[in-house]
């Protein structure tokens, strides 16, 4: 059989809360409860909201180490008009998460013949970016910075960046990343800091980098960070000026 003559099943992206369960969207149960199969990032967190939503379905684990075994098994599935929906720990798939590669990896071996449809809702990105007060238009989103191999590189891009910069961190580096930040971007620089949004203890905060990195020592951190840093515009300046 043609490829063009097979029905495919339909693969939902669906973005689930990054902490707080009343954030799921109606639509994402719905799909939720529709699909055949559900691809998670880690079945056993998935586990938690699908029982808590008292969804029962097949689960199939699709993380940054799996191999093209998995992908392929999703595939076959869709090929058999299953409906599969993918969703990660938390968030929008596709930030940071194999759901990108999975997206890719579809439309490149069945030419673009599946539909991928996203499901919206809860993002850290942007969760964050609505409570900073530091993007207004063009913002940078770099994830995850490289630990050691292209750390200093990717810090000298920042430096000819003129806008403002999302990073996902862990409270355990936060520390030594705001270090590289104002030895990279300066001391003028600002930054803003949500932990653990929507959860417990969530809290926000920022200001000028050295108070920041002052009040740090103070404390100990733990959970998951989103990380906003903005030049100061005294620092974009000088940067315009010596272009010209």
């Amino acid at each position: 059989m043609d490829i063009a003559d097979q029905k495919f099943g339909t693969l939902y992206i669906v973005a689930t809360p990054i902490g707080n369960m009343g954030d799921i969207t109606l639509r994402a149960i719905e799909t939720l409860k529709s699909v055949d199969l559900i691809a998670c990032e880690d079945t056993r967190v998935s586990k938690k909201l699908l029982d808590h939503l008292g969804i029962q379905k097949k689960m199939i684990s699709l993380h940054q180490h799996s191999g093209e075994d998995k992908f392929n098994l999703i595939l076959r599935a869709l090929t058999r008009g299953v409906n599969v929906a993918y969703i990660t720990d938390g968030g929008t798939p596709g930030i940071s998460d194999p759901g990108q590669e999975l997206a890719k990896n579809l439309k490149l071996k069945t030419n673009n013949l599946v539909k991928v449809i996203p499901i919206p809702g809860p993002s850290a990105v942007v969760a964050a970016i609505s409570v900073s007060g530091m993007v207004e238009k063009e913002f940078y989103f770099v994830g995850f910075l490289p630990k050691k191999k292209g750390r200093q590189t990717t810090f000298k891009f920042f430096e000819s960046l003129n806008c403002p910069i999302v990073i996902y961190e862990s409270a355990i580096r936060l520390q030594k990343t705001l270090e590289d930040v104002k030895n990279y971007l300066g001391g003028d620089t600002e930054v803003f800091i949500a932990r653990e949004m929507t959860k417990m203890f969530e809290e926000y905060w920022g200001g000028n980098i050295e108070h920041v990195i002052s009040e740090l020592k103070n404390h100990t951190l733990k959970g998951e960070i989103v990380l906003i840093v903005r030049k100061s515009v005294k620092s974009v300046k000088s940067i315009k000026s010596n272009d010209n």
